[in-house]
């Protein structure tokens, strides 16, 4: 079930991020301790700016196994799926509400999001499209886009 973040998730939020980095993005342990401190600033900077953004999670059985924030209601970042859990449409079902507020919320025409290697493919089969080329970056940066 997807559920609007509150302070109480944060914990079990970097946790699944640790988790979804450390097994599915192949970089070395500092690297992936790098990308979970992006991440875990990309949550602090949601705690800042609460009036543009959207931050979701989605439960199961009462433990987070995915997340997604929205910000400024036209970039998506932060989309994490516990790795047991995939293949099981939640991140689908995360990109398809995050789509739905940017579209309903959004002065913009477009949502844009920077992907790893790893999740490309996922996006592009969700309707993204690379508007750029992949930066070398640890796991990967490549910049997508989708139409509202």
């Amino acid at each position: 079930m997807i559920e609007h973040v509150n302070d109480a998730d944060v914990s079990d939020i970097i946790k699944l991020i640790s988790k979804s980095i450390k097994t599915c993005i192949g970089v070395l342990n500092a690297e992936a301790d790098s990308l979970i401190a992006c991440s875990v600033d990309e949550i602090l900077w949601w705690k800042c700016h609460q009036e543009s953004t959207a931050h979701y999670i989605y439960r199961v059985d009462g433990k987070v196994v995915g997340t997604i924030l929205i910000k400024d209601f036209c970039y998506i970042s932060n989309l994490f799926v516990d790795p047991d859990f995939h293949h099981q449409g939640i991140g689908k079902q995360l990109i398809l509400h995050a789509l739905a507020i940017c579209k309903r919320c959004s002065p913009q025409s477009t949502v844009k999001l920077n992907s790893s290697f790893y999740a490309a493919s996922f996006y592009q089969k969700m309707g993204f499209k690379q508007i750029g080329n992949a930066k070398n970056l640890p796991g990967g940066c490549i910049p997508f886009e989708c139409a509202l």
